[in-house]
């Protein structure tokens, strides 16, 4: 048995609500959770984001529930997303996280996952999630946005491994909120990581967590957003089924790597979507695009825009963006 990793994760039906009853409890706990003063603990300011937890009061040595707060300034909640969802953008914010791929892909916003998380030197094994994530946003653009993932139970793609303790999250939440042209940025995290875990390194991860909202501030700061696709008025999404998107690793703890975008994706006669990229900071020199398919077209509109437009029926088609030679 092994976890699995398909190249065309998308399910027969798509699009399709996935896991409907899972996600919508969750983000019910996360919207009571972002409600509600009662039980958190003010942690004061780090970093620049203001920290909050919540002990579980069911069992003190457990991870606490937390929160991180920041503003982004400059920043929509589009460009945001792109820092925080692909996992070649979350490995340059999120210490913890080792790596990540989905399973399953529902929709344009939902998808079954698969996460690995850095074990703690020889004392505490690495944790993995199995989990579901949904997009809950409008089609406009800069508008508010909640990122939901909770723990899936008993998926056949991805078995409990040895060396591994199956951690359960209950909920991750982002809110991204805009203010202006400022974006307000929350993060909760309730988390049972499972297996024994030394009430230091337990309290190590209650703060790391939290601080993950700063860190991805800093990246958009310094690095701008990964590219996105966004479905405009005039584009045609019927016949079009996403399979993955993915963003090239950091080559290092200070080297970006090649900042390499690639959507993979069927297509119908007439689809049409576009892909937005960061033309003031990640792409500022420009981009060379590629697309590997007859009878797909993909047009550097400028301004940060790229048209991608279909011909004719493809089966396969990927769509590549990198920094200008």
């Amino acid at each position: 048995m092994s976890i699995a990793h398909p190249e065309f994760p998308a399910v027969a039906d798509y699009p399709t609500e996935g896991q409907a009853d899972v996600v919508n409890k969750a983000l019910a706990l996360f919207q009571e959770e972002l409600a509600s003063s009662e039980g958190w603990e003010d942690q004061g300011e780090r970093e620049g984001v203001q920290l909050y937890k919540k002990p579980d009061a069911e069992n003190p040595y457990g991870v606490p529930t937390v929160k991180g707060e920041c503003l982004v300034e400059n920043c929509t909640s589009d460009a945001f997303l792109a820092v925080i969802q692909l996992p070649g953008m979350r490995l340059r914010w999120d210490p913890r996280f080792d790596n990540g791929h989905m399973l399953s892909r529902f929709s344009r916003v939902e998808y079954e996952f698969y996460s690995e998380m850095k074990g703690m030197g020889w004392l505490v094994y690495p944790r993995d999630i199995v989990g579901v994530q949904k997009n809950f946003r409008s089609e406009g653009l800069n508008e508010e946005i909640t990122v939901i993932q909770t723990s899936l139970e008993g998926s056949d793609l991805a078995p409990e491994m040895a060396g591994k303790t199956r951690a359960t999250l209950t909920v991750s939440g982002w809110q991204l909120l805009p203010q202006g042209a400022d974006l307000k940025v929350t993060y909760i995290v309730k988390i049972s990581l499972n297996g024994s875990m030394p009430f230091a390194m337990v309290n190590m991860v209650a703060t790391e967590t939290p601080l993950c909202t700063g860190r991805a501030k800093a990246v958009y700061d310094t690095l701008g957003h990964a590219p996105f696709i966004h479905i405009e008025a005039d584009d045609n999404e019927t016949g079009l089924v996403l399979q993955t998107e993915t963003f090239s690793p950091p080559a290092s703890a200070t080297e970006p790597g090649t900042l390499e975008f690639a959507a993979t994706f069927k297509a119908a006669a007439g689809s049409k979507f576009h892909i937005l990229y960061d033309h003031t900071k990640m792409y500022a020199g420009g981009v060379d695009v590629s697309v590997d398919a007859a009878g797909v077209e993909a047009i550097d509109e400028g301004e940060g825009r790229i048209a991608v437009v279909c011909t004719e029926g493809v089966e396969v088609a990927t769509v590549k963006v990198a920094p200008k030679a």
